[in-house]
């Protein structure tokens, strides 16, 4: 309740569990991923007729989501942090329905060492979920923790090329 941005990381599955009560009119960054395998089948999800992030804004009505930070594996998102400027700075894809929220969302990934690539409206960002080519790849296996810099254009080519 004190948070200006709220962070939801939990498994698919619980997304019925959680409690919105608090969130009304908060930014929040969605960072779940669907994973059949742990989440259990999801008619909406498999069919895909919903993402994940539409799915979870049934749970949030009021709140102004954002996908952000789902794509990258946590010890890259240690790692890969640069200043402002660096030429070497990696970029994360963010997708969502509020402009202002957006906004707020790009300014706390800035200020955590990254940039952002606009995937546009949370019904765009199965482009960004598990088994598309920016999930993971561009910043290098998670056997390299250190992982390498995803640029700009690497981002925008493998959301490019992402298929449903």
């Amino acid at each position: 309740a004190a948070g200006d941005i709220v962070v939801v990381t939990v498994p698919v599955k619980a997304f019925p569990d959680l409690h919105a009560a608090a969130l009304p009119g908060k930014t929040v960054i969605d960072t779940c991923n669907y994973g059949p395998e742990r989440d259990g089948h999801i008619p909406e999800l498999d069919s895909r007729s919903l993402t994940s992030s539409e799915l979870l804004l049934r749970y949030f009505p009021d709140a102004m989501l954002v996908k952000a930070l789902n794509n990258v594996y946590y010890k890259h998102l240690l790692s890969l942090a640069r200043s402002a400027g660096a030429t070497d700075r990696s970029y994360l894809p963010i997708a969502g329905d509020s402009a202002p929220a957006k906004a707020a969302v790009s300014e706390f990934i800035d200020s955590i060492g990254y940039s952002v690539v606009d995937t546009g409206l949370l019904a765009h960002s199965w482009r960004q979920e598990t088994g598309t080519p920016v999930w993971g790849t561009p910043y290098g296996p998670a056997s390299n923790e250190k992982g390498q810099p995803g640029g700009e254009d690497a981002i925008r080519a493998a959301l490019a090329s992402a298929t449903r």
